[in-house]
């Protein structure tokens, strides 16, 4: 498989629905190859450059459907994690049944079989999803089950989401609780997000809280996106991120989030078809953090195919 795989990258599209390459600057600015990925017939492999230039897969992940019957499908998704060399070190399969039970309602029923070192497929997590129609308002709640310390499946995490249409946008909600050490299940995260759309212009903004020292939830983090996207598919994307200050600097509980980072993705047709996408960061000035640097190009990827398709 790692052989035909590596030798639809190199033969271009005759085999892959697309071929993605990010490169990224070195010290002096030069493009340097970072990783490829391939997408085929409902595999997608991500590549990268091993220690002695070779191409070599990191992770492959394929999915197929099972069975259909009714309203019920069943699928495989096989996920092959590789070694820095490109030997295959384990693999994850994911058995899913998912039932629709009404407009926009299902039941999805998901295992995740994972290898040891001898190859053995082995049991390491359940998850069931239910989402159900409240009004106009879609309620998701999703429980995720790991061994316990005895070998029995019990619920490691919680979730409850909430997504509803507000005006020209929507709102969402989500709510997740872990396990603690003493076995009890606690809210550690807490996130809010509203959407807008202007004509071609959309703006998410997210609020992420979480427990504090005093275990009150408060703002730890907050990204706000705006997409704009041209009728010629090409869009521009603008990510802030506000968030706790890396440096030494100390900050009252209960601040606000301050920006830490804005980043820029432009996506552009070349004129020989290729879809390019450029990433560029902004970061606070080491002598004045309200203030942020320059833009500075971090990543450029080159997609050839059906780059559009969803695998």
């Amino acid at each position: 498989m790692r052989t035909y795989l590596l030798f639809a990258a190199a033969a271009g599209l005759a085999a892959a629905q697309s071929v993605a390459t990010t490169s990224v600057p070195d010290l002096n600015g030069n493009p340097v190859p970072g990783s490829t990925t391939v997408v085929t017939d409902g595999i997608v492999t991500d590549l990268r450059q091993s220690i002695n230039g070779r191409e070599v897969p990191l992770e492959q992940v394929e999915q197929k459907v099972l069975s259909q019957s009714g309203n019920t499908t069943v699928t495989e998704r096989l996920i092959r994690h590789y070694g820095a060399n490109g030997a295959l070190v384990s693999t994850d399969r994911v058995v899913t049944e998912e039932t629709k039970t009404g407009e926009g309602e299902s039941t999805l029923h998901s295992t995740t079989y994972r290898s040891d070192l001898s190859g053995n497929m082995t049991a390491a997590e359940r998850k069931t999803i239910e989402t159900h129609k409240d009004g106009a308002t879609t309620v998701t709640e999703t429980a995720v089950e790991k061994p316990s310390l005895n070998g029995s499946f019990e619920v490691a995490e919680k979730r409850t989401a909430t997504s509803a249409p507000e005006g020209d946008g929507k709102r969402e909600s989500e709510t997740v609780l872990l396990r603690n050490a003493n076995g009890d299940l606690y809210e550690s995260q807490r996130i809010a997000t509203t959407e807008t759309k202007d004509g071609d212009k959309v703006v998410r903004n997210t609020a992420i809280y979480e427990p504090n020292v005093d275990g009150q939830m408060s703002l730890n983090r907050q990204n706000v996106v705006k997409t704009t996207t041209n009728p010629d598919g090409t869009s521009s994307q603008e990510i802030e991120v506000f968030g706790r200050p890396s440096n030494a600097q100390s900050q009252d509980m209960g601040a606000a989030p301050t920006l830490t980072e804005k980043r820029i993705i432009e996506r552009q047709k070349s004129s020989g078809g290729a879809i390019v996408e450029t990433q560029s960061v902004q970061l606070p000035s080491v002598s004045d953090p309200g203030k942020l640097t320059a833009a500075r190009t971090v990543s450029e990827t080159v997609c050839r195919g059906e780059c559009d398709k969803k695998p």
